[in-house]
């Protein structure tokens, strides 16, 4: 599973050299950049990163001043720190950096933090507010969800479906309203597999005991209405309609 990342240097040529080293070594999709500290607060907040590479001396607000706002938000990104200046090395790890990597840039030293990323990823996943889905126990059936500072604790027969959104999160429809996680779609269709969730669409998994009402669409798909959901015309797309029919009854 690839991890998040948004980039911030107000210099155009590091960010490119970085953004180029990260594809190189993969693992890590950059879906935000910008030039300076105060970009950065609104674009964490609406794409959700896992990590911000963030450069220190930067011409309106530094680095240092930028994590320690970062680190004030509920569910904070990790944080690497990518700068031409040593001397700031124990502040930075002061302010919890996972690391601290210098210019120009190697792609061995700058692999090494991806490892460390993709390790901490994993170690803290299941406990870790950054992954907003935890399971509450092997056998139950119940999901741990994170809204805003709370845990809501909802069953997958309160979930209508789930939907890819644009920024990449996961838009969780339900009767508690529509929450989000990170957790992709392939990991949540294998958490929810045993309670009737079947993927639809490459961007849509269905609860089918919600499903209500089969309308046949053009080219030999389906759209779907859902019982007690505001969201209409779910889709199912020409390449999952088989199995959906197997799994349906339909013949």
């Amino acid at each position: 599973m690839s991890l998040t990342a948004i980039i911030v240097d107000d210099e155009f040529p590091a960010r490119e050299e970085l953004k180029c080293i990260l594809e190189e070594i993969g693992g890590i999709e950059i879906i935000g950049e910008c030039e300076d500290g105060d970009e950065v607060l609104p674009l964490i907040k609406q794409l959700a990163p896992d990590v911000v590479f963030l450069d220190i001396q930067m011409r309106l607000k530094d680095g240092l001043v930028t994590a320690g706002e970062i680190l004030e938000l509920t569910y904070p990104p990790s944080i690497v720190f990518s700068t031409g200046f040593s001397q700031y090395a124990t502040r930075a790890f002061e302010l919890n950096a996972v690391d601290y990597i210098l210019k120009p840039y190697s792609i061995e030293r700058v692999n090494k933090t991806v490892a460390r990323l993709r390790q901490l990823h994993q170690s803290y996943v299941q406990t870790d507010p950054t992954s907003p889905i935890l399971p509450v126990g092997a056998s139950s059936p119940n999901l741990c969800v994170w809204s805003s500072d709370r845990i809501l604790v909802i069953q997958p027969s309160e979930i209508f479906f789930a939907e890819t959104a644009s920024n990449r999160q996961i838009q969780l429809h339900t009767e508690k309203g529509l929450l989000f996680t990170k957790t992709p779609l392939k990991d949540l269709e294998a958490m929810l597999k045993q309670h009737r969730f079947l993927r639809t669409h490459k961007s849509y998994l269905v609860n089918l005991n919600k499903v209500t009402e089969v309308i046949p669409w053009f080219n030999s798909t389906y759209v779907l209405s859902l019982a007690k959901c505001e969201e209409k015309n779910i889709p199912v797309a020409r390449h999952f309609v088989k199995e959906f029919n197997q799994v349906m009854g339909i013949s």
